[in-house]
């Protein structure tokens, strides 16, 4: 994969993760007014029905959330794509289409066949052990340790930068200028300070100018794997949140 594909994939990873939010708060206002109207029998039902979705909904949209951070968390410190069943890399166009994906195809399927699971994002990701001269340390001080180091080093505006640190997992929220920064704080953070356990929600304000551009189609799909090549059952089986099984033998060509 070269970087670019990299950041084209963590952009769709925060832009899901997104969309997943604003469903929730969506579904959160429909419950809210339904709640603010006067109860009728029809109403009731339909307030029975809305809270059933919702607990539904937040169990899989908490799962959901916990993959793409999964995902964020692999990408910071260099191991995203990689299968976690095989160690071999995960086909391009799988990750185009399931940018969380955590296992290759072939996996998938054996893993489906047997019903095994995974183990949780959320055990993944956490960490049990800190770089050894911040054991003693507490979270805050940490936290604090961190921005000192990037106070120190002098690269990266922190005006709208967040860094937060709990259960040895370095999170990072707000915005950071451009990709060239972005880069150097995740090199100061692992490379530097050690840190293998990192939550990257940053967004890059460079590339939300890009993605704006992509999504009114003046600028080019940067990932270097075909979309065309990506058929629409692919789209289709993401969009049911199902995983897509790529075929074996290449689609029949277009006339």
């Amino acid at each position: 994969m070269t970087k670019q594909d990299l950041i084209y994939l963590r952009g769709r990873l925060l832009n899901q993760r997104q969309e997943i939010f604003e469903r929730i708060r969506r579904l959160e206002s429909d419950w809210r007014k339904l709640g603010e109207r006067d109860i009728e029998l029809e109403e009731e039902a339909q307030k029975a029905d809305l809270s059933s979705l919702y607990d539904q909904l937040n169990e899989l949209e908490k799962e959901q959330i916990e993959d793409i951070d999964l995902a964020l968390s692999k990408l910071a410190v260099g191991n995203y794509g990689i299968c976690e069943s095989c160690n071999e890399p995960i086909l391009l166009k799988r990750l185009a289409a399931l940018p969380a994906a955590r296992l290759c195809r072939r996996c998938a399927v054996r893993y489906e066949e047997k019903t095994k699971k995974l183990t949780p994002s959320k055990e993944m990701i956490s960490c049990k052990e800190v770089p050894g001269e911040y054991r003693d340390m507490s979270d805050d001080e940490i936290r604090e340790a961190i921005l000192e180091n990037l106070r120190n080093d002098g690269r990266i505006d922190r005006d709208e930068l967040e860094v937060f640190f709990k259960k040895g997992v370095v999170n990072l929220e707000g915005v950071i200028p451009s990709e060239a920064e972005h880069q150097i704080l995740m090199q100061i953070l692992t490379d530097v300070m050690g840190f293998e356990c990192i939550i990257d929600h940053l967004q890059v304000t460079e590339l939300i100018w890009e993605r704006e551009e992509l999504a009114s189609g003046r600028a080019e799909y940067p990932l270097s794997a075909d979309l065309d090549e990506i058929s629409d059952d692919v789209f289709e089986s993401q969009e049911k949140e199902t995983p897509y099984i790529f075929p074996d033998r290449p689609p029949p060509e277009k006339e």
